[in-house]
């Protein structure tokens, strides 16, 4: 006769399978795409309804496009497990974590042979009821191209339920993160990401610009080192207005969907437009 397995391991094989079930049928409904896509007027806005009844709205506006189309464009959300590693090891400090409430990535991808283009920035506004706005929320809007880490991109975060808008010159994926660093840390993060983007596209620039930026970052590093905030938003503003101006013939300033060449007018742009935001939300 077969020994009859001990009821605590059937129970605990009982609970196994079941797992896998749960997991087999979140994986299989986890990608979502939009129930409803509109394109007019430079402007794209999409709903997508994921389970849980969690849902969000995605709005995103260019200043110029080219070949923008509904069916050159994918868009879906995917929920995910906040302390998934694919996301956490993203992550720039552990003190940034996913609400559980809202635990959404919002992908928007060019598809890249359908010569699609856009000049300057793009505007990306995700709007969700699963969250609620309070004053002094730590909640941001995160940006990751190419599953890169993720990084801060926030101009604007308002209540209606929770909106969150922010700036990108290129395309990949979307979430909202509670960001609990200092202000001193996000503001350090920021001013190295904007330095990292002009030192790397230093020979693109033209010198009528390049130089300009050049004495501006000295000082608003400086102000931002001494915490003379002030004088960093004036700084930022300088930057701003001069890189809003140039034209494409002194900065590039063109991203397309086959991705071969680097938007470094709308990087720029939205990192000084979140530096901006930190510094007057402070």
């Amino acid at each position: 006769m077969i020994p009859r397995a001990p009821k605590f391991l059937l129970m605990r094989l009982q609970w196994l399978v079941g797992l896998m079930i749960i997991t087999a049928n979140m994986a299989e409904a986890q990608v979502t795409p939009p129930h409803s896509l509109t394109v007019a007027d430079d402007t794209i806005q999409a709903s997508i309804s994921l389970p849980g009844n969690i849902g969000v709205d995605v709005k995103v506006e260019f200043d110029n496009s080219i070949g923008l189309h509904a069916n050159n464009i994918d868009i879906h959300a995917t929920l995910l497990n906040p302390s998934d590693p694919s996301i956490v090891d993203r992550l720039p400090s552990s003190l940034i974590t996913a609400d559980s409430a809202f635990p959404v990535l919002v992908s928007i991808s060019p598809k890249a042979d359908f010569g699609f283009g856009f000049e300057g920035v793009a505007m990306v506004e995700l709007y969700t009821t699963a969250l609620h706005y309070v004053e002094g929320t730590p909640l941001r809007l995160f940006r990751s191209h190419d599953n890169g880490d993720f990084e801060d991109i926030t101009m604007l975060t308002a209540s209606g339920s929770f909106r969150a808008r922010g700036n990108t010159g290129s395309f990949s994926d979307f979430i909202i993160l509670a960001d609990m660093r200092s202000l001193s840390e996000n503001l350090n993060d920021k001013f190295s990401a904007l330095n990292n983007v002009l030192s790397s596209n230093r020979s693109a620039i033209d010198t009528s610009v390049l130089n300009p930026l050049d004495v501006a970052m000295g000082s608003l590093y400086s102000a931002i080192t001494l915490q003379n905030y002030a004088v960093a938003l004036t700084q930022i503003d300088t930057m701003i207005a001069l890189l809003e101006s140039a034209s494409g013939d002194l900065i590039p300033d063109v991203w397309r969907s086959s991705n071969d060449i680097i938007n470094v007018k709308g990087e720029m742009l939205t990192h000084l437009y979140t530096l901006r935001y930190s510094l007057r939300t402070r």
